[in-house]
């Protein structure tokens, strides 16, 4: 009788422990569907923490801010240009303070657009943490695009020649050594819809236009206008993969050149 007793008791426990297993197997499984996962960290063209030292970010902030104050009050640039008096509200120029250059520090990038088209300006400047004073990396017409890669191309302030929907641009790469924009080019272009001839008398050159584009391209390395060696679309994308290829135009948030905005720079905005 205590035999068949225990052998019940041991099948009625073999029973309760498979119930629990298959019930914590349960919770498990439904615990893995309801909770969300932690999303993954998507790349942005946020600048990384300023690769400078700590006591020197607050002097560099502060010297911005005060480069900023000079140009709305007394209308100088930080590189000691007079900027003249704006033609609009000064709050329609833009400033950012941004790594745009990706050395590890940030720059202070200036769009000044509000006067007249010979005096607008596109600057960036760097900090220099041994004197205090802030250095021109580039200087050029303000309707400037940056890549991730240290190139930036800069809109010429007219387009008054050939290339009809081509805007031509300056092309300048970032160059560590000397802390500065090099130039490497400028791209004008020629749009066989436009008529006429060029400067030579020549009419559009389809010979050249292999690629059957509609457009030449003219490409001056040397910073000296030349339109007398057009090229095919072909070659003139080559060219552009060589400092473009497939960087990313960096999305940067200007502010506009206002007291309130200029102020915020000395909390590191």
């Amino acid at each position: 009788m205590k035999k068949i007793v225990l052998f019940v008791f041991f099948i009625s426990l073999c029973v309760a422990l498979a119930a629990c297993g298959n019930s914590q197997e349960i919770n498990i499984d439904d615990n893995s569907e309801n909770s969300s996962l932690p999303a993954s960290p998507s790349v942005t063209d946020t600048p990384s923490e300023p690769d400078i030292p700590a006591d020197n970010i607050d002097d560099m902030y502060h010297a911005y801010f005060t480069a900023l104050e000079d140009l709305v009050q007394n209308h100088i640039f930080p590189d000691g240009i007079d900027a003249g008096e704006p033609l609009g509200d000064m709050s329609e120029n833009k400033f950012a303070v941004y790594d745009v250059d990706n050395d590890g520090k940030e720059e202070l990038i200036i769009l000044y657009s509000a006067t007249i088209t010979a005096g607008m300006a596109g600057y960036v400047f760097a900090y220099d943490d041994e004197t205090g004073a802030l250095q021109t990396e580039l200087n050029e017409f303000p309707s400037l695009t940056f890549y991730n890669n240290g190139t930036a191309k800069a809109l010429w302030s007219h387009n008054q020649g050939r290339a009809g929907d081509f805007w031509p641009y300056s092309l300048y790469q970032y160059n560590l050594d000397s802390d500065s924009y090099v130039l490497v080019g400028m791209v004008d272009a020629w749009d066989r819809n436009f008529p006429g001839t060029d400067t030579q008398n020549n009419p559009f050159p389809s010979d050249i236009d292999k690629s059957g584009t509609g457009f030449v391209y003219y490409i001056m390395e040397d910073g000296q206008y030349d339109d007398t060696h057009p090229v095919d679309a072909s070659e003139y994308n080559e060219w552009v993969n060589v400092y473009i290829g497939d960087a990313s135009e960096i999305s940067i948030q200007y502010m506009d050149l206002t007291e309130e905005n200029i102020a915020q720079i000395k909390n590191g905005l």
